[in-house]
């Protein structure tokens, strides 16, 4: 574990895996436990981010057996209801004590070996800051390092009705990290169209 970059300025981080989506089009499939290059999407993800972090949070509302293994805590939505992807961002803040959580959804395994580095060192340049990845084209508002302490943000955003993540981010003091060099590397597999494009790829 790479302490210097654990430890940012003297904050403590730890890693959020966001794995509790519905899957509707991919026919159902729990993303996450997909496979590519024979290693299932998680794995894949937890590689990024564990060497940089203190603990490993996945997200889930399913298949929690399968995930276990694979982190140090689990946790789900916990209400029942699907609320989206800021429900589960709000179940792994609530789960950790650490400053900020670095995270990541669960469907994109081809995440670029220097994500966590390069966020790290964005927070650093940005204190306080809630840092989003931009690939050159657009923002991707679910790899982030966010505060822990903005749990209760999000629960009072959803309780006013709200579920839009970016507007979110924007009354969060947003900072994109720039990745423009490796737009690649953030393909959300949503669709058997995606999940084939990934295969092509001979990405190690």
């Amino acid at each position: 574990m790479n302490k210097q970059l654990m430890n940012v300025a003297g904050l403590t981080i730890d890693a959020g895996i966001i794995a509790g989506g519905l899957g509707s089009r991919l026919d159902g499939a729990d993303k996450g436990l997909l496979q590519w290059q024979g290693v299932e999407f998680a794995r894949h993800i937890i590689k990024r981010l564990k060497p940089y972090t203190r603990k490993l949070i996945i997200n889930c509302n399913r298949n929690s057996d399968q995930y276990w293994p694979l982190a140090d805590l689990v946790v789900s939505d916990g209400d029942g209801a699907f609320e989206g992807p800021l429900a589960g961002l709000k179940s792994l803040l609530l789960a950790s004590d650490a400053d900020y959580l670095l995270v990541s959804p669960c469907d994109t395994p081809a995440l670029p070996e220097d994500f966590a580095e390069r966020m790290l060192r964005c927070l650093e340049q940005n204190p306080g800051a809630t840092i989003a990845v931009d690939d050159g084209e657009r923002l991707h508002p679910l790899h982030l390092l966010v505060p822990v302490s903005l749990a209760g943000s999000i629960s009072q955003y959803l309780a006013s009705g709200e579920r839009r993540m970016m507007k979110w981010l924007k009354q969060n003091n947003l900072v994109c990290c720039d990745f423009s060099d490796q737009p690649e590397g953030f393909l959300n597999v949503n669709s058997s169209e995606e999940f084939e494009t990934l295969m092509q790829r001979g990405r190690h």
